[in-house]
């Protein structure tokens, strides 16, 4: 493997971040690392901690040859989706080989044999997906139980622990794209502060909260609230007059069926107006490379399946063209002026289009 890619959301980085990707050096022998990185909003149903372009920086100070952008519509959906979104940018590239992640367990035989499972869904697992789900179970839990009847004797931990789950999405994403990666995982050890940490230790940060006036705006005036359908709009509704922020509000939605994660990913939707993807990746954005590894972004540039956004100009031509590519640009676009009404960042309408690509 010449050239490998993780992804990742840095949200913000950290030890384990930075081992993550020395490992991924050290193991594969890789030359380069290309990371997929989240925007500006991240796929927890969060905005990021701080913007892109902050993150990419830090990731580039760090290990990182290049950072490429996970389109919104990809961030801010289940593990299934981010998942074939961010494998399917890095497969578009034309470059990238391997591909690694982080999983608790550190051993892939068994994480990719469950991603297997899940893009193939054999016959029994389909039987008892069904049968589980029929007796009451939600479908996370039914998917675990027929994940664990499929492989049988299976370690603690393999099936619920975030990472290892993550794993497993993009294994199933790889198999069903046709395995243009080898995987590679790297063994993600206790110890350190976590994300979760250094978020609530961070003095001054951007919140979900920072968007309450503008959630309970929408809440009765947007028809979008009514697209997330199993009554959660309406549950939002009926309570949003008694909270007046958005945490308050998620902790009185929250039930067994509705998990605060989730709902966290539907405020987004109603406040962006983006829900789950109806189209592939259909553009390659550069947000920063090092010096050195220049040319491998113009390897990608001549190799790419999809068009490569690294200046304003491209981004005009997408937008004009009004084709998929620019519709999902302009989702970005929007999202990024939606999130600078949080940070207080200056700014009119797609500001972001005259961005500068992080060169370090």
């Amino acid at each position: 493997m010449n050239i490998i890619g993780i992804v990742a959301e840095f949200n913000p980085l950290h030890e384990g971040h930075i081992d993550h990707i020395k490992q991924t050096r050290k193991i594969s022998g890789c030359k380069h690392i290309v990371v997929a990185m989240s925007g500006n909003f991240v796929q927890r149903g969060e905005p990021a901690i701080v913007n892109k372009f902050e993150r990419t920086k830090m990731a580039l100070e760090n290990g990182a040859d290049i950072v490429l952008e996970i389109p919104v519509p990809y961030v801010i959906s289940g593990a299934d989706y981010f998942a074939r979104g961010s494998v399917g940018l890095l497969a578009a590239t034309g470059v990238v080989d391997g591909l690694s992640f982080g999983s608790e367990w550190g051993c892939l035989t068994e994480i990719e044999t469950a991603g297997k499972i899940l893009a193939e869904e054999p016959a029994l697992y389909k039987e008892v997906l069904r049968t589980k789900i029929d007796e009451g179970m939600s479908f996370a839990a039914a998917r675990g139980a027929a994940l664990a009847t499929c492989l049988g004797e299976i370690p603690e931990g393999l099936l619920t622990k975030p990472n290892n789950c993550l794993g497993m999405e993009y294994c199933k994403a790889n198999f069903l794209l046709g395995k243009p990666f080898e995987m590679v995982t790297t063994h993600r050890q206790a110890g350190g502060p976590s994300a979760t940490r250094l978020r609530r230790e961070m003095p001054k940060k951007i919140t979900l909260d920072d968007f309450s006036d503008i959630f309970k705006y929408l809440l009765y005036t947007s028809p979008s609230v009514d697209r997330l359908g199993e009554g959660v709009g309406n549950r939002f509704r009926r309570m949003g007059s008694e909270y007046a922020k958005i945490s308050d509000l998620l902790d009185a939605v929250k039930t067994k069926r509705y998990t605060y994660t989730r709902l966290q990913r539907d405020v987004l939707r109603v406040l962006l107006n983006i829900f789950e993807p109806q189209m592939g990746v259909q553009y390659i954005r550069v947000l920063g490379f090092r010096k050195d590894a220049e040319w491998l972004v113009g390897e990608i540039s001549r190799k790419a399946s999809l068009p490569v956004i690294t200046h304003g100009r491209v981004i005009d031509r997408l937008l004009a063209d009004n084709g998929a590519a620019g519709k999902m640009l302009a989702q970005e676009l929007s999202a990024s002026d939606i999130y600078r009404v949080a940070s207080g960042e200056v700014g009119g309408v797609w500001a972001e289009r005259g961005a500068r690509i992080i060169v370090v």
